[in-house]
């Protein structure tokens, strides 16, 4: 496993109450906002960082499926995997069950989600506003996070 870990929520997070949908991407990719990707892509530029999904969508769609909606988004994000279906109304009991079922964990995390809180993950969330999703305003603390 890679030493560093973002586990993405998607809706407001990778897209926001404005994104227009884009008909000529397929799928989910339609619905990834590309401001909110290009801070992604900073993200990962800057850290090294790959992504397990903690969104939803990762209950309706195959991996390989999502891993390709943010390929034709232009994210540049490896998309390692996704968390476990433990407790939806609880999403950081998953990351948290994600994390304990690594051999080795990540040494550096975060959870960027704009819903829910996480108290089994204390200091390890950036929340977005639903409004505009990930923005440059989350990057310091996403990248503190991330920092080694």
């Amino acid at each position: 496993m890679p030493p560093k870990v973002i586990f993405l929520d998607i809706d407001g997070v990778m897209n926001n109450l404005c994104t227009p949908s884009e008909p000529e991407r397929p799928g989910l990719a339609a619905c990834l906002d590309p401001d909110n990707v290009a801070v992604l892509n900073q993200i990962v530029r800057a850290t090294g960082a790959v992504v397990v999904l903690s969104s939803s969508w990762r209950l309706s769609l195959p991996l390989a499926e999502l891993r390709a909606s943010f390929a034709a988004a232009g994210c540049e994000a490896q998309v390692v995997g996704i968390t476990p279906d433990v407790d939806g109304p609880r999403r950081g009991r998953e990351i948290r069950a994600w994390l304990d079922a690594q051999p080795e964990p990540p040494t550096r995390y975060v959870a960027i989600d704009d819903q829910f809180d996480m108290p089994e993950l204390p200091g390890r969330l950036v929340k977005t506003c639903r409004f505009h999703g990930l923005t440059t305003r989350e990057l310091p603390q996403v990248l503190a996070q991330l920092a080694d």
